[in-house]
């Protein structure tokens, strides 16, 4: 068994498809560290010179409208300016505790603007979030300046209350744990179990290239197989070295950051005057989920990959399965689905590993069900599921893999 995982091991790492899949992750880490990450423009940020013109310009509203008989004036004018006489001089403050480097101040103003804003905001026609929520998807972009709005409050409160030194970086997401957290809730996930998918495709399939060898190894298929799927989780797992190297340089341009920075995540909306419809894990946490829902779906994909090549014998056939599976989300998630299906039933609507543990999607897709642990349970299962019936299937003679 040892010999037999030895040469599993060789060819796998020594396969050029294999190597290059590692050779253009790292690549694509060493281009997002250097190019991307330091290009990091959020939406919301830190932005004295944004603040300072907002303030000035209400300001001078103010006191035009302080000049003015009332009875000459739109009562939405007059409405604007009670607005901005309450918010304009948490702007004050802020730009005073920016001047004065009192970040945990500033922390502390920031959120109660946001949340400020974010009421004032929702329920009048006449305002509208940040316009860079409606340069792309116009049709979310009420939503997300909501959402977002709403984040930004607890974690800002987060950071207020935090023994620990603040940075602009932290507030902003730039660390390197933050980084990884913002593509944790991007494409980082669908990247990696991508790669899994394709590192894991010929790994039955590739021992028609060499059958005479492997017929000297007195093993049964099915351990044939296990050993094939522990050498494809093991390879799976090496994805996250040639991450670290992005890591390691963000992390020495903007900090790294720690595991104690807030991790907000989202409870329930019909509260959230009163509670800010978020709860706070530490980014620790919110990493350790993620990672677990990754592994989960490095052993799903692997085990569907290796059923397929027991019974379809092609590696087309493999990669169409596998991408179905990793992809299958997007025929069924829209708005507000939540409402009328059952989705967290489904294993496929938790491949989106940051949106699930943040509960990102709780919001978006309308379902209070969709849940980390839930996600673990049901891919644990399909895992199980396909891993014995490959075993079962790998007893008949009629799909052995050396013939």
């Amino acid at each position: 068994m040892r010999e037999y995982l030895k040469i599993e091991f060789k060819h796998f790492f020594m396969n050029k498809k294999n190597i290059f899949i590692y050779i253009l992750l790292t690549f694509a880490a060493f281009f997002y560290a250097y190019k991307v990450a330091p290009a990091y423009d959020p939406i919301e940020k830190v932005d004295r010179e944004e603040i300072e013109a907002r303030y000035l310009t209400r300001q001078e509203f103010i006191e035009s409208i302080e000049k003015r008989d009332n009875e000459d004036i739109h009562p939405v004018t007059i409405q604007a300016y009670h607005m901005f006489s309450e918010v304009n001089p948490l702007d004050k403050a802020r730009l005073d505790a920016l001047d004065t480097v009192d970040l945990k101040k500033y922390a502390q103003l920031t959120s109660e603007w946001y949340f400020k804003t974010n009421y004032m905001t929702y329920y009048n026609e006449h305002l509208s979030y940040n316009s860079r929520y409606y340069m792309k998807q116009r049709e979310l972009a009420f939503d997300r300046g909501f959402y977002n709005s709403l984040e930004q409050y607890a974690r800002y409160g987060a950071y207020a209350k935090a023994n620990y030194n603040l940075s602009i970086n932290q507030f902003e997401q730039r660390t390197a744990l933050q980084t990884v957290e913002r593509l944790l809730n991007g494409p980082l996930p669908i990247i990696l179990i991508t790669c899994a998918l394709l590192l894991a495709i010929d790994v039955v399939l590739k021992d028609r290239l060499h059958p005479s060898v492997l017929k000297g190894f007195p093993l049964t298929d099915w351990k044939k197989l296990l050993s094939k799927m522990f050498v494809a989780y093991i390879g799976s797992l090496a994805l996250f070295l040639p991450l670290l190297v992005g890591f390691v340089v963000i992390g020495m341009q903007s900090g790294f950051g720690h595991f104690q920075l807030p991790s907000p995540v989202f409870t329930n909306i019909s509260e959230w005057q009163q509670v800010g419809s978020f709860d706070m894990m530490t980014l620790g946490t919110f990493l350790a989920q993620s990672l677990a829902l990754i592994l989960m779906w490095f052993l799903v994909v692997i085990a569907v990959v290796i059923l397929c090549s027991v019974l379809f014998r092609h590696e087309m056939v493999n990669l169409a399965v596998g991408t179905l599976l990793i992809f299958g989300e997007r025929f069924y998630l829209s708005r507000n689905v939540g409402y009328f299906w059952d989705i967290e039933k489904v294993p496929t609507s938790y491949i989106q590993v940051g949106r699930i543990v943040s509960k990102q999607y709780n919001f978006f897709l309308a379902s209070e069900s969709l849940d980390y642990l839930l996600g673990i349970q049901l891919l644990a299962i399909s895992a199980a599921i396909v891993l014995i019936i490959t075993l079962l299937i790998a007893k008949n003679k009629r799909f052995m893999l050396i013939k």
